[in-house]
């Protein structure tokens, strides 16, 4: 495959400037990360929660290294840590101790390492894919429409809930890629990325090879970001592909995806748009669609409105899945990278059967933006 001998080529040629160049001093660490508390109230149709208020947080900690070499290139890397009872890390080696088979990725998300310079940027470890980074639908307040946690307060019986995303991934995730970005010209910026397998250290205590699974998959994007006039403009259009096994036919099947993101920001309102259409096998798809609108009312106080709406069709049943999600939002910026936010926001899940959902509520707590 062309793109995989010119992916090879290019790690080879950056490993080989790497080595070639002896760093002055050993490179920092640095400590970032993100915290969440929230708290609201869930009308739940489905189900009878032991009370309809409740707390969720999430949290994350980054490390990253940065250092310029002697070369002129620049070698960096980043390790995240999920943390708070809004993740699975909490307790995960100790469900596993028996085994000492536990998941790595239930505790860490993304780890990679990077080389830049002028020939643009390459990075290697667990990360998206390329199309990934098409861009999403942004608003403000706890509950958003991107991988919305709307399902934290309410019950989400739909599929769809999976598919409120605009990643185009095709189920490769973040599981050990080559990514190569060229640097920006005139706004203009290309990526691309390969998945060997679906390897993501998680399948054992040993570094083994896949057996089964997702494999050879090829993710591209291509982005402008500029001005019009004085509007700025951000359009991405990304594009994957990946071999998977196809279980209805229980046989090898390449399977293809394609995404758009659009942002535009004209004085104090910012108008982002996306759309997704991906195959998950031979005779099912996925779909979002979303958009979304923040208006700035001044300095630190900002609000907005989201929609989004992720389905799966299954071709030749009834049981096609759907899942909307509406939200109104609020922000009022306290310094320093903290603010206190909250979400108003409406869920109709509808499973493919009789059975559909229409439920509300009303969220807010603080929030100290990602660091580092």
């Amino acid at each position: 495959m062309k793109t995989s001998k010119l992916l090879s080529t290019t790690v080879l040629v950056s490993a080989a400037a790497m080595l070639a160049a002896a760093p002055a001093s050993a490179a920092k660490l640095k400590l970032g990360g993100y915290y969440e508390q929230w708290m609201g109230f869930g009308k739940n149709a489905s189900n009878a929660p032991v009370s309809d208020f409740d707390l969720q947080n999430d949290a994350e900690i980054y490390f990253s290294f940065k250092e310029k070499l002697s070369n002129g290139l620049t070698v960096g890397g980043r390790f995240e840590m999920e943390a708070g009872n809004g993740n699975s890390g909490q307790g995960s080696y100790a469900k596993a101790d028996s085994t000492k088979n536990q998941s790595m990725s239930d505790m860490f998300d993304e780890t990679s390492v990077y080389v830049s310079g002028a020939f643009g940027k390459l990075t290697l470890g667990n990360n998206d894919v390329a199309a990934s980074g098409a861009g999403g639908v942004s608003v403000v307040g706890p509950v958003g429409i991107i991988k919305s946690d709307a399902g934290d307060w309410i019950n989400v019986s739909s599929d769809g809930s999976k598919h409120l995303n605009n990643d185009n991934d095709l189920g490769m995730g973040d599981a050990q890629k080559i990514h190569y970005q060229t640097p920006k010209v005139n706004g203009l910026q290309l990526a691309v990325s390969y998945m060997p397998d679906s390897s993501d250290g998680k399948n054992s205590v040993d570094d083994k090879r896949e057996t089964d699974g997702n494999r050879d998959g090829i993710s591209a994007l291509v982005k402008y970001s500029g001005k019009l006039g004085g509007t700025g403009v951000t359009l991405g259009l990304g594009f994957s592909s990946v071999e998977k096994l196809d279980i209805t036919s229980s046989s090898n099947a390449r399977i293809d995806g394609k995404n758009i993101g659009l942002k535009v920001t004209q004085g104090p309102y910012t108008i982002t748009a996306a759309h997704m259409t991906e195959e998950k096998s031979s005779t099912e798809d996925n779909e979002f669609t979303g958009v979304g609108l923040i208006y700035k009312l001044d300095k630190v106080n900002s609000v907005s409105f989201g929609w989004g709406q992720g389905s799966v069709d299954k071709a030749g049943t009834t049981n096609d899945q759907e899942n909307t999600v509406t939200t109104i939002g609020f922000k009022r910026s306290l310094g320093k990278g903290v603010s206190v936010e909250a979400s108003l926001f409406n869920n109709e899940s509808d499973d493919g059967s009789s059975t559909n959902y229409d439920d509300n509520g009303l969220v807010g707590g603080i929030k100290r933006a990602s660091t580092a």
